[in-house]
C-alpha cells in the first residue's frame, strides 16, 4: 500500500475500533529474506542518509495515518529482515560487526521515528525461519550486542516449511526469556 491506502485502512480500522499494525518495508515492492531493495529513490544513499529517510518516512507516515485517528499499536520495521533492510543486506559485509552496526541503525531510525510518534507504540522486529533455532538465538544476539531498541521479535510462520509448533514456542519462549522481549 501507499501512504494513501494506509490511512484508508486506518480510519477504517478506528471507525471499526480495531489498533493497528503497520508494517514498514522500506522498499518500492515487496520485501522478504531474498528481496531487501531499497527504495529507487534511496538506492544510492550512504547508511546514514538511508536512517534519516527511514526516520523521516516512518514519522510522517504514521502522523498521517494516526491523524486519521486510527490507534497505531504495534509498528513492523522491517519485514523478513532475516538478511538485511532497505538494500543493507548483511552477506555483503560477511555478517561482519560492520554489517551488524549499518543494519542496527536502520532499525533504530525507524524505532526512533515510532518512539518520537508515541512512547505507547510497541516496536516489531521481523524474521524468518523459526526452525532454524540457532539463526534465530543468533539474530537476538545480535541485535542485543548492537543496542537495536525494540519490543518485539517476531517471525513468519508457515507450518510446511518451518517446523513444529513445539520448537517455534522453544525458539521464541528462548528469546523472550534471554532478552526480556514480547514475542510473536
Amino acid at each position: 500500500n501507499d501512504i494513501e491506502a494506509a490511512c484508508k485502512i486506518g480510519k477504517r480500522a478506528a471507525d471499526a475500533g480495531l489498533k493497528l499494525l503497520a508494517d514498514f518495508h522500506y522498499s518500492d515492492f515487496w520485501a522478504d529474506p531474498g528481496k531487501q531493495k531499497a527504495p529507487k529513490a534511496w538506492a544510492n544513499y550512504s547508511v546514514s542518509q538511508k536512517a534519516d529517510a527511514i526516520y523521516d518516512f516512518t514519522l510522517d507516515t504514521l502522523n498521517k495515518i494516526g491523524a486519521t485517528g486510527a490507534e497505531i499499536a504495534m509498528v513492523q520495521v522491517g519485514n523478513e529482515t532475516t538478511t538485511g533492510m532497505c538494500g543493507i543486506l548483511l552477506s555483503d559485509y560477511d555478517w561482519s560487526d560492520e554489517g551488524w552496526s549499518a543494519l542496527a541503525s536502520l532499525f533504530n531510525a525507524g524505532s526512533r521515528a515510532v518512539r518520537a510518534y508515541s512512547r505507547d507504540t510497541l516496536v516489531a522486529l521481523h524474521f524468518t525461519n523459526p526452525e532454524k533455532t540457532s539463526n534465530m538465538t543468533y539474530l537476538a544476539k545480535m541485535l542485543s550486542q548492537t543496542k537495536v531498541d525494540y519490543d518485539v521479535f517476531a517471525t513468519s510462520y508457515y507450518p510446511y516449511w518451518h517446523g513444529t509448533l513445539s520448537n517455534l514456542t522453544s525458539v521464541l519462549t528462548s528469546v523472550a526469556q534471554t532478552y526480556g522481549k514480547k514475542v510473536m
